[in-house]
């Protein structure tokens, strides 16, 4: 059926009648059912129901508290066919639609654990995982797929060409199940989300919405600013398949009041531009949503027989789906990259398998292996190369069917029976490293020769050599100090997403996202002279102990376009840096215990001050100041730097017990260095102490330094 604008303007509004009307109804069931006090929330969030927190004022924690939405919802639909009306119809289905999926929540913790694939509501942690990837764009897009597709193979096609260009991609309605019949692998860990069915579309919108919160600092009930920040800083669109019918069309109208465009392979007499289209043609619609948005796309084509991308980093080969697997303490394996002053000594290309591949070895097979990455550039230098090396583990984990963890001579890596039965080769992993190298670090890197190396006897003849290097760079990083340099680097990358953050980036200091040390930065400003990483003349001290220079907050007022005027960057009660919502950890203070606690993303308990990361982060992100508070990377932690001018590490009283295992190794010899070798087993965590008063009761049973240090404030 060929619809007109105004038409479509029509359904829109229809449907968003329909949709309050709908929730109205579920609202009054659970009220009568469950009783109007009864708490209703998301788990993991901080935003409570986060279409109503980004676009009003209202709160909403119990039931009681939904009325007012349903009616604010209801009041804003104009039954007048217009493009604007259209599209705060749009809006109030949006409302209705989150006031629907936050109900199934009061009724039962867990609504979606019996609707595989369904996932629901999308947290903040996963929310937060994506910062860093949106942010530096590698993840360039995330595309909305909606509707039923009547050609199925077409909707695999569409899917795989999203996953090559690294887009986020959430599955509603028919499409969840037909990609699952197309047997493509589907989940939050691949960045191919299946939300849902029906008002399940909205945990699309919601991530969106929390995005502008969480990254771009945008208050509650901003709704212009919010509106603002959506259409230019989020890279989404839908894709709609099959028929127009009235409730996909109200929330595609709802996506579009927030910057969000819908391509169709369903006709129109006349588009709307570039808000509703019709593109017939599915080898087409992917571009012609990229086109539409902008969307630029870094990806390029590797030529191996699996997808490739950002979508696949997250992807796990458990045992049983494992076609070989080496090193992680099962085989000897490890991997390098060795800079050459001679550009003779580097065939650009060369790929050399040393040893057998698959098609030589068993199903399920353990063996030995070795990367060894040569490259030649005119301004490739020897601190680079751990920046590239480190990326091996990135690229390896772009890969669909590859898997890899670690580092250095620490790695292990699988690939899967999947991937082998396509065609992927250990061969593939030399043609990979070469391309996405020559790609990612073209600005200093010419050449790049590649050895995969499979045999143990052969290995062991350049392992020497690694770990010479290993041990090299270890003494390089450890023995620079911030006193030792004069230079310090900024990094604006995540101002993509909050436009007022800056990171400064110090030796004894890395990047809060925990991706970026001083020497990465250094790298960054050589491999990409006008990028986010650029110098700092520190200057003049102003004060040495909090960490305060001339030049740094000079940097700091051009770079936060004069929202920020003042750094002190070992402190977090005086000015402290901003955070911008992609860090590993949060920091802050307990005052009760006197001392500082560490609460990582990944914990998803209660802390001793009463208070959840999901909460913390919404708080202390967005870029800014929030003195008390900070987030951080995790090595941080056991820096020389860290909080100096407000007791530094012996003010670190609780973190989660996970983290703790993790870090183990570095605090002990933090603990070591610091003359205190039992201040380990004073770190309290959850299975110690899960409220103020037994941290407290904790800390003094084992004689916590913080107890008799000087008050914090």
């Amino acid at each position: 059926m060929t619809l007109t604008p105004l038409e479509l303007y029509k359904r829109a509004i229809d449907g968003a009648i329909i949709a309050v009307g709908y929730a109205d109804q579920l609202l009054n069931q659970a009220i009568n059912e469950l009783g109007a006090d009864k708490e209703v929330e998301y788990p993991d969030t901080a935003y409570e129901v986060p279409v109503v927190y980004g676009f009003t004022d209202f709160e909403v924690h119990t039931l009681n508290d939904l009325p007012q939405v349903i009616g604010y919802a209801r009041k804003r639909i104009v039954e007048v066919p217009t493009l604007e009306n259209a599209m705060i119809a749009g809006e109030s289905t949006l409302f209705a639609a989150d006031v629907v999926e936050v109900i199934k929540y009061a009724w039962d913790e867990n609504p979606y654990a019996h609707k595989t694939p369904e996932q629901g509501f999308v947290g903040d942690t996963w929310v937060r995982k994506l910062g860093i990837s949106l942010v530096d764009d590698t993840i360039p897009g995330a595309a909305v797929l909606v509707g039923k597709c009547p050609d199925p193979e077409a909707l695999a096609k569409i899917v795989v060409d999203l996953q090559n260009k690294g887009m986020l991609i959430m599955a509603t309605f028919d499409t969840i199940q037909q990609i699952r019949e197309q047997n493509i692998k589907v989940g939050l860990e691949i960045m191919l989300y299946p939300l849902g069915y029906f008002t399940a579309v909205i945990h699309a919108v919601n991530i969106a919405v929390r995005s502008g919160n969480t990254f771009g600092g945008v208050p509650r009930g901003h709704t212009q600013e919010l509106r603002d920040y959506m259409r230019k800083r989020l890279k989404a669109f839908v894709l709609h398949f099959g028929p127009h019918d009235f409730v996909k069309v109200t929330a595609e109208f709802g996506a579009m009041y927030c910057g969000f465009p819908t391509i169709t392979d369903q006709p129109l007499t006349e588009e709307i531009p570039d808000m509703f289209v019709y593109e017939p043609d599915y080898s087409k619609m992917v571009q012609r949503a990229i086109e539409i948005r902008p969307i630029s796309v870094k990806l390029k084509e590797i030529g191996i027989p699996v997808p490739f991308g950002p979508a696949f980093e997250g992807e796990s080969i458990r045992k049983g789906d494992m076609y070989f697997e080496a090193g992680g303490t099962r085989t000897p394996a490890f991997e390098i990259v060795h800079m050459r002053e001679n550009r003779d000594d580097v065939e650009d290309g060369k790929i050399e398998l040393i040893g057998p591949d698959l098609d030589e070895i068993e199903e399920g097979a353990r063996i030995p292996l070795a990367i060894v990455v040569e490259v030649y550039g005119k301004k490739m230098q020897d601190d680079f190369e751990s920046v590239v090396e480190r990326r091996i583990h990135q690229f390896m984990n772009f890969t669909n069917g590859g898997w890899h963890t670690g580092q250095r001579d620490l790695i292990w890596i699988r690939m899967s029976k999947d991937a082998k039965a396509k065609g992927l080769r250990i061969k593939d992993i030399g043609k990979i490293m070469h391309a996405k190298i020559k790609d990612e670090f073209g600005g200093i890197i010419d050449r790049v020769q590649v050895k995969i190396i499979t045999l143990e006897d052969e290995m062991q003849k350049y392992l020497p050599a690694a770990q010479e290097k290993y041990t090299i760079r270890d003494e390089r990083i450890s023995g620079l100090l911030d006193e030792a340099v004069d230079t310090f680097y900024t990094c604006t990358l995540c101002q993509s997403f909050a436009p007022k953050h800056v990171c400064v980036i110090s030796p004894e200091r890395l990047g809060l996202c925990g991706a970026i040390n001083w020497l990465d930065a250094k790298a960054s400003k050589e491999i990409a002279p006008t990028g986010p990483n650029q110098p700092i003349t520190i200057g003049k001290c102003i004060d040495p102990v909090k960490g305060e220079w001339e030049g740094v907050n000079e940097q700091v007022i051009r770079d936060s376009q004069g929202k920020v005027d003042r750094f002190c960057m070992y402190t977090i009660m005086d000015n402290p840096t901003t955070s911008c919502g992609c860090f590993e950890c949060i920091i802050g203070i307990i005052p009760e215990a006197n001392g500082i606690m560490v609460v990582n993303r990944e914990f998803g308990g209660m802390t001793p001050a009463g208070i959840k990361f999901s909460t913390l982060a919404g708080s202390v992100g967005g870029g800014e100041q929030t003195p008390g508070f900070l987030g951080v990377g995790r090595q941080y932690l056991y820096s020389k730097k860290f909080i100096p001018a407000d007791g530094g590490f012996h003010r670190l009283v609780w973190m989660p017990k996970q983290l703790k295992d993790s870090l183990e190794d570095h605090l002990r010899k933090r603990c070591e260095d610091l003359n205190t070798p039992d201040f380990y087993d004073k770190i309290a965590t959850e299975e110690d102490a899960e409220t103020s008063e037994e941290l407290l009761e904790f800390l003094t049973e084992k004689g916590h330094p913080a107890l008799t240090m000087d008050m914090m404030f």
